[in-house]
């Protein structure tokens, strides 16, 4: 009896550890950031509107982040008022989600898994285009599809809404200054795990030189 109980622990510590490894080169994995050829900045700005990561499993029934469930009417407005907007005046707007296809990060958290209700889009959002991206990283360019998009379109200018600011829209941030791409962010459009961390997130891409503007600036801005 001593024996089986001493094998069946040490099963049980070894399938504990590899859940823990296999996680961290997850997160390791996941956390980087794709370089992509640079594109030719025209004076004439192209834009498309990148809705990062509003899913079930953020904002939704299937979400564990209170300030996020807490804020999410006013994104999901905010995100479909841009959007309609945006297709009115030609400028494309796609929507990217998060999915996780990896069994054994699954076995710990399965909101994202590929295929589940957490990883679909929040049944709110007004999807007014059939530019849906799905991604396994925190970098939005992680899958080529979104490259090609904006290629096709011949965009240059990004216009950021979703989540997190800190880390899914921080990434794909990083990524489109590796390609040239001017960025500008929707401040009330955009969430983080909590207010003050968003704030400082702002306050960095202001300081960065990025264009900041609320919901309201972006549709005057359209109209010009």
């Amino acid at each position: 009896m001593k024996k089986i109980l001493l094998t069946f622990v040490s099963l049980l510590v070894l399938v504990i550890l590899i859940l823990v490894v296999n996680y961290l080169v997850f997160a390791k994995m996941a956390t980087r950031i794709s370089v992509g050829e640079p594109i030719n900045q025209k004076e004439t700005k192209n834009l498309a509107v990148l809705v990062i990561d509003i899913q079930e499993a953020t904002t939704g029934n299937y979400s564990m982040y209170d300030n996020l469930v807490l804020n999410a009417e006013g994104l999901i407005n905010n995100t479909n008022q841009i959007a309609d907007s945006s297709i009115k005046y030609g400028v494309p707007v796609i929507y990217i989600r998060n999915e996780i296809s990896n069994p054994l990060i699954n076995i710990l958290n399965s909101s994202y898994a590929t295929g589940s209700p957490g990883s679909q889009l929040d049944a709110r959002l007004n999807v007014v285009s059939d530019y849906i991206v799905p991604k396994k990283k925190g970098d939005s360019f992680s899958n080529p599809m979104l490259d090609n998009i904006l290629i096709k379109h011949d965009i240059n200018k990004l216009v950021f809404t979703g989540l997190d600011i800190a880390h899914c829209v921080n990434s794909t941030i990083q990524a489109a200054v590796n390609r040239n791409y001017d960025i500008c962010l929707i401040s009330d459009a955009l969430l983080s795990e909590s207010d003050s961390l968003k704030q400082v997130k702002i306050d960095e891409f202001r300081q960065s030189g990025f264009e900041i503007i609320s919901t309201a600036e972006y549709i005057e801005n359209l109209k010009k």
